[in-house]
């Protein structure tokens, strides 16, 4: 009798999510699946690159780790919603006094 393993299932990233690139090395943020291969792009901008599905791996959360807000913006841009400078927190509400 042979015991068979059975392939674990393939990691699917979501639009957005910070991947590690297994074979590369490199960490970037997945765009897109064409033709079975993954697409991503540097954190910071810049050409993006392909990956098979079997080089992928989550990537080790620094500081936020998960969804990058704005990286699957078509036209290109960063910041959250594709804004180049994002809006400044609002000011926190003065303390009243009791």
């Amino acid at each position: 009798m042979s015991i068979r393993k059975r392939a674990a299932a393939a990691y699917r990233p979501r639009v957005g999510e910070s991947v590690l690139d297994t074979r590369t090395g490199r960490t970037g943020i997945y765009m897109d699946t064409i033709g079975g291969e993954h697409y991503l792009r540097a954190p910071e901008g810049g050409c993006e690159w392909t990956a098979r599905p079997e080089h992928l791996a989550p990537a080790a959360p620094a500081g936020g780790g998960g969804i990058v807000e704005g990286a699957a913006d078509p036209a290109g841009r960063t910041g959250p919603a594709g804004r180049a400078d994002p809006a400044p927190a609002p000011a926190p509400a003065p303390a009243q006094a009791a």
